[in-house]
């Protein structure tokens, strides 16, 4: 498969998973479109990259999400729609983070490669997702401003593990 062709395959099943995520709290059936959605993308970065590729990024992305969502929610920064959760942080959002982590080396390599970019990066795109979860009325920002500079620093952290693991755990294309 081409490059582009196989970046474009990520990137649309790595979508159809954050829906599939994101809609568990309106669906009747919680638990199976997140189950789905990660079980897809499990399949693809499985298939493509390998489990050793891809498991230090998915370890560290859980323990960032269930740490960092649940300290949001902790202080009152952000709520959730009643969904079951893990230490504040619901299940569909974890399994966000799982997704998250086993597509980041095919989506988000360009971001990881650099320092800064991963801050600055990951800081603004963590924002617009989950401005778009509150738009689509699965979170809320609890005070505006201190909720959006909460998920920003949070990305910010994520950005800067995320960016040690890339360069710790390089991808086999990059060591060859």
């Amino acid at each position: 498969m081409s490059p582009r062709l196989s970046f474009f395959t990520d990137l649309v099943i790595f979508q159809c998973a954050w829906f599939a995520c994101v809609l568990a709290t309106v669906s009747p059936i919680p638990y199976l479109l997140p189950a789905i959605g990660t079980l897809l993308v499990l399949i693809r970065s499985i298939s493509t990259r390998g489990i050793r590729q891809v498991l230090p990024f998915t370890l560290a992305c859980l323990f960032l999400g269930i740490l960092g969502d649940g300290t949001l929610v902790y202080l009152n920064l952000l709520i959730f729609e009643p969904y079951p959760d893990l230490f504040g942080a619901p299940l569909w959002m974890i399994a966000l983070w799982i997704n998250f982590g086993l597509m980041l080396r095919p989506l988000f390599t360009w971001f990881l490669e650099n320092f800064l970019r991963s801050i600055i990066g990951f800081s603004l795109g963590g924002v617009v997702a989950y401005y778009s979860g509150q738009k689509l009325g699965v979170l809320t920002f609890v005070t505006d401003f201190n909720s959006h500079i909460g998920v920003a620093l949070e990305w910010a952290f994520a950005g800067i593990i995320l960016h040690f693991i890339h360069l710790k755990f390089p991808s086999v294309e990059s060591s060859q």
